[in-house]
C-alpha cells in the first residue's frame, strides 16, 4: 500500500516538476536573448573593412544618411601598430576628370563642381584605441578632409554581429534619440 501511494504521489508531482523545468529553461532562453553578444577583441578589429551600409533610425523612423544617401562605399583600415584610416564615398558623385595638376576651378561652375565632389566624400587618418570593457573604439584624428577635425577624437560603440563590424552612435535630438549604425564587412584580400 505504501508503495502504491509513493507511485501515485510521484506521478502527481511529475507534471509539477516538468512545469518547473520548462519554466526555468524558458527563463534562461529569455535571459540569453537579453545578454548582448561578447565584446570584440582588439585583435578582431585589426584589418581592412569595406562599408556595407549606413542606417539611421530616428524618432520618425528610418532615414537616409544626409551626406552619402543610400549605397555609399567605403574603406576602414585598423593597423596593429595603432594607426587607422577611413574613407567614405557617396554613390552618386559628380563626374570630374583627373587633371594633370591640382585644378584651381576659378570659374563659378568649376567651384560648384569642386564643392559637389568634396561634399560626397569623407576621409581622415590617425590613431585608434579600443576599450574592450566598454566595447568603445576611439579615433584620434591626425588629419582630415575637413581641416577643422584635425586633433579631434571620435568614440563609437563597436560590436561584431554575424561577421560584420558594427559601429553604433546615439545622439539626442528634439523629439527623441537618433541611432546611427555603420556596418563593415572584413575584406579578405586584394581579390576578395
Amino acid at each position: 500500500m505504501i508503495k502504491i501511494w509513493m507511485r501515485i504521489s510521484a506521478a502527481a508531482e511529475w507534471p509539477f516538476f516538468l512545469f518547473i523545468v520548462l519554466n526555468a529553461a524558458a527563463g534562461l532562453s529569455a535571459a540569453a536573448e537579453r545578454i548582448p553578444p561578447p565584446h570584440a577583441t582588439r585583435q578582431e578589429l585589426i584589418g581592412a573593412w569595406q562599408l556595407v551600409s549606413i542606417r539611421i533610425e530616428g524618432p520618425l523612423g528610418s532615414m537616409l544618411d544626409p551626406f552619402y544617401n543610400a549605397d555609399s562605399t567605403g574603406l576602414l583600415v585598423y593597423d596593429a601598430s595603432g594607426w587607422m584610416s577611413v574613407q567614405i564615398a557617396g554613390q552618386h558623385r559628380p563626374a570630374m576628370e583627373a587633371p594633370a595638376s591640382r585644378p584651381t576651378h576659378d570659374t563659378p561652375q568649376g567651384a560648384a563642381l569642386k564643392a559637389a565632389v568634396l561634399d560626397t566624400y569623407y576621409a581622415y587618418f590617425g590613431t585608434w584605441k579600443y576599450d574592450e570593457t566598454t566595447a568603445t573604439v576611439t579615433h584620434y584624428i591626425k588629419s582630415s578632409l575637413i581641416p577643422g577635425e584635425s586633433g579631434a577624437s571620435y568614440s563609437q560603440t563597436v560590436s561584431l554581429e554575424g561577421g560584420r563590424l558594427v559601429f553604433t552612435t546615439r545622439r539626442e535630438v528634439a523629439g527623441g534619440i537618433v541611432v546611427q549604425k555603420k556596418m563593415w564587412q572584413r575584406i579578405s584580400g586584394p581579390n576578395g
